[in-house]
């Protein structure tokens, strides 16, 4: 299918980047608010059900227009495996257009991740609702039904446009903050607690996980959660689909309390009778704005490794997650410890609840490569998929966009460095190996961590160890005996840029 558009429109500028904003996860206090009556459920597609969001249009017609492209309109992407059909449809509104420039970036990021972050790919389509038009706010539901060698899966993102200063939102933003959607999680945790089909374990305040909030047409608070992303984890496979989307509705007086000012209007918007497409002239907010409920920033905010006073050490883990990760999230939690994760393809497909539970607690999420093989012997033709994948994974997942790639074993070359390059990562190694992978026992990894810490380290360690988590308790106490600070594997190294390779002299020679 050739792009086309659709009935009254305008040109849309190429899509661009959506930027993420930093976020530290500080400890949020569940605030007694009785958020009661609430429900959850599976029905179909309906205007009138309480569990589903408004649908004011779902087609091109008076005042909005349409925007189709299939896999030919999204090119430049760093993998793009032959053979997958891509049908995409979004709106456009006259005197809307960076709502549609901003559909547009988020959609081809949706395509990009898609291509790169599920296994066979075969098809992706994407198309629209229109769930609120009043006051100045749009608000358009984006429905992806996608295809790859696991099945059929639907998801959901909505996205809310305020044409007072011209902003595209998340779903988050109709929320007052992070603190609210805290409180939100936790409810949303309780009402689907007894659903057998599902692992409440699973919910965690991060962007994706709340990227579909609106309005039911009673105004009621509606929550959705896409096919699989709440499944109980079974080893070797990705959580099954099959249970479908969940929803968690908060009557209206419970949740007028957590909504921002938007979320507010965005109600209204959602309960006219007619869409009301008339927008007032509005102007940018030049303002200095937040990041978006959601959004979180690893590591400890103030520190810095590189005053000559603070003794730094950061404290990775690759070839997670695995079936002990969420104990060794446990420890660190209880140490106050913040580390840095690199992941590989298969477990992250496998365990995504987990790596939402580290990256909603503070810990640096990186990318350590699809397949755990040697980069360095590879097909040249191979390394895109193996450097895209990770990264693909981690932003469906949470939002997040991986800066750090850390080839396994270590192993790389000119070429990977390229391919690392040209996917806008750091190239991270170690300073310091535990050589935990070697079998040695906690105390040996241990000792062998403390003799090689100086201030700066970065220390190799693997979550798939059990003597490695024995460890870890001790190698904790130790090093702040010795006054260390246990920071992200960026913080230690005074910041990383893309294209560079961290230590500068490592060769990757394995």
């Amino acid at each position: 299918m050739a792009s086309r558009r659709v009935g009254p429109g305008r040109t849309v500028p190429p899509p661009r980047p959506v930027r993420a904003h930093p976020f530290r996860a500080g400890v949020a206090l569940l605030l007694a608010l009785p958020l009661a009556a609430c429900g959850t459920g599976t029905t179909g597609v309906d205007g009138g059900d309480p569990l589903r969001l408004t649908v004011l249009a779902d087609a091109a017609g008076d005042g909005v227009g349409e925007w189709r492209g299939d896999a030919g309109d999204f090119t430049g992407h760093p993998y793009e495996p032959e053979g997958v059909e891509v049908s995409v449809a979004y709106p456009e509104f006259e005197g809307a257009g960076d709502f549609a420039e901003g559909l547009a970036a988020r959609v081809d990021q949706e395509v990009r991740d898609f291509r790169a972050g599920t296994r066979d790919p075969v098809r992706l389509d994407v198309a629209w609702e229109l769930v609120a038009a009043g006051d100045g706010v749009l608000g358009v539901r984006l429905v992806r039904t996608e295809e790859d060698m696991h099945g059929l899966r639907e998801g959901h993102a909505t996205y809310w446009y305020d044409a007072r200063d011209r902003s595209v939102s998340s779903s988050t933003e109709l929320l007052r903050g992070q603190e609210e959607l805290v409180r939100l999680n936790a409810l949303a945790r309780e009402e689907l607690a007894d659903d057998e089909h599902v692992d409440p374990d699973a919910l965690h305040p991060v962007l994706r996980t709340y990227d579909s909030i609106g309005f039911n047409s009673s105004g009621d608070l509606v929550v959705e959660f896409d096919d699989g992303h709440l499944s109980p984890i079974v080893d070797g496979h990705v959580p099954d689909s099959s249970p479908g989307r969940r929803a968690v509705v908060v009557e209206h007086e419970r949740a007028a309390p957590l909504l921002s000012d938007l979320g507010a209007r965005a109600r209204e918007a959602a309960l006219v009778e007619e869409p009301d497409l008339e927008l007032p002239p509005g102007r940018p907010d030049d303002a200095e704005v937040g990041p978006p409920p959601g959004v979180v920033t690893a590591g400890y905010p103030g520190v810095d490794c590189q005053d000559g006073e603070t003794r730094c050490v950061a404290l990775t883990f690759d070839d997670g997650p695995v079936e002990a990760t969420p104990r060794l999230l446990d420890l660190l939690a209880e140490e106050e410890v913040t580390a840095s994760f690199f992941l590989n393809g298969g477990p992250a497909l496998t365990r995504p609840s987990v790596l939402r539970r580290a990256y909603a607690e503070g810990h640096e999420i990186a990318s350590h490569g699809d397949e755990h093989e040697h980069m360095n012997r590879m097909d040249p033709d191979r390394l895109a998929a193996q450097t895209a994948a990770v990264s693909a994974m981690v932003r469906r997942q949470t939002g997040f966009t991986v800066e750090q790639f850390r080839p396994p074993f270590g192993a790389t070359n000119d070429a990977v460095h390229e391919e690392i390059a040209a996917q806008g990562m750091a190239e991270v190694a170690w300073t310091v190996d535990s050589r935990d992978w070697e079998g040695h026992g906690r105390e040996e990894i241990v000792e062998t961590v403390l003799d090689g810490v100086e201030p700066g380290a970065v220390v190799l360690l693997h979550d798939p160890r059990p003597a490695t988590l024995a460890a870890v308790p001790e190698i904790v106490e130790r090093l702040r005996e010795k006054d260390y600070v246990f920071v992200t594997s960026s913080q230690a190294l005074g910041g990383t840029e893309p294209g560079k390779v961290y230590p500068p002299d490592w060769d990757g020679d394995w």
